[in-house]
């Protein structure tokens, strides 16, 4: 079963424990400083695809050190 955003969008389980385990390693700070939030279920579609991306590169930059 997914998980249901503000705007009643419907996300994979597996997308959101990856970016809930993401936002704990990094305190939160991108989803403060980008969308002024701290929970992932306040977050609209845009903004978890825009959230899923910039972690997802970050990592990805992390990864190559």
């Amino acid at each position: 079963m997914g998980k249901i955003l503000s705007d009643g969008t419907e996300v994979s389980a597996r997308t959101w424990y990856y970016l809930l385990a993401w936002n704990d390693f990094n305190n939160w700070q991108v989803m403060q400083k980008e969308f002024d939030k701290i929970k992932l279920h306040d977050l609209t579609f845009p903004e978890y695809k825009k959230l899923w991306k910039i972690a997802t590169e970050l990592e990805t930059e992390w990864m190559n050190y």
